[in-house]
Order: structure tokens, then C-alpha cells, then sequence
């Protein structure tokens, strides 16, 4: 009998520190700093900054936050629909750029996902490190910045 009550403690306490890591993964991986994903331009910071915005709007983002001093623009997505009835999905693009010189500007972006109706878990934001709207971004970028090459200006 004592040898059972012995195997159930140890497999109880088992279990239970094997979820405290899991539950302690989850808390580090929350307040991990994620790296921005980080690509050089030759351009200036304010065709940088122009060029950004342009971006975003093309990829239907709506920009929160301009601050062409600080190097600085912000824009969010429209709430998506998810899998689970009620919940909803946005992400949140933070690009900073600054001049490595005159004529080439430093560009990184982070990509915030922020998800809320997962009535277990409540209104959660995570950065996230792999995502495809970083290549989304950075190719609509590259069109933009392309575009004003050739006609010298920027467009709409």
C-alpha cells in the first residue's frame, strides 16, 4: 500500500511541476523581447517615411502614427474574424528607420498580433517573430520605393 501511495505522489508531483515549466515558458515567452525584422533602404528617411505609409495603405492598414522626427510610423489592420465564434484578430505594424547616412535609412518593423473572445485565455497581444506580413511589408516597400525611382515622385 505504501509503495502505491509512494508511485501516485511521485507521478502527482511529477505532473504538477511539468505543468509549472510549461506555465513558466508561457510567462518568459510573453515578456521576451522579440528582435524587429530589419532591412536597409537608399533612400532618405523622409522617402522612407512616405513610403511607408504608402505600403501600408496598399496593404490596408490603417496608419495610427506618424513621426517623421523620431523616425516612427504605426498602423493597424481591421479586426479579422478567427475560427472561434465571437473572437477577433488585428495586428499592429511599430516601424522605426533611422539614416545610416544621407542617402540610405535603417528600417525596422515589429508586428504585434492582438486577439480577444478566446473566453479561456481573455484579450491577449503577443509580438510575433515570423509572420508573413513582414514579407508583405517589405515587398510592398520595395514596389513603392521602386515606383518613385522611376517616376521620381511618389504616388497614390
Amino acid at each position: 500500500m505504501k509503495s502505491v501511495l509512494i508511485c501516485v505522489l511521485v507521478l502527482v508531483g511529477g505532473l504538477w511541476f511539468t505543468g509549472c515549466e510549461s506555465i513558466s515558458a508561457r510567462m518568459a515567452d510573453r515578456f521576451d523581447t522579440v528582435p524587429p525584422q530589419t532591412r536597409d533602404f537608399s533612400a532618405d528617411q523622409k522617402t522612407i517615411s512616405q513610403s511607408v505609409q504608402k505600403a501600408l495603405k496598399r496593404m490596408d492598414f490603417v496608419v495610427t502614427r506618424t513621426a517623421l522626427a523620431q523616425g516612427i510610423v504605426e498602423a493597424k489592420s481591421s479586426i479579422r474574424d478567427t475560427a472561434v465564434f465571437g473572437a477577433g484578430r488585428q495586428f499592429i505594424f511599430e516601424i522605426r528607420f533611422h539614416g545610416a547616412d544621407a542617402a540610405n535609412t535603417h528600417v525596422d518593423v515589429r508586428l504585434t498580433e492582438l486577439l480577444e473572445g478566446d473566453f479561456k485565455a481573455g484579450a491577449t497581444g503577443k509580438t510575433l517573430r515570423v509572420h508573413g506580413l513582414y514579407d508583405s511589408f517589405f515587398a510592398q516597400l520595395t514596389q513603392v520605393l521602386r515606383e518613385n525611382q522611376s517616376d521620381g515622385k511618389l504616388k497614390d
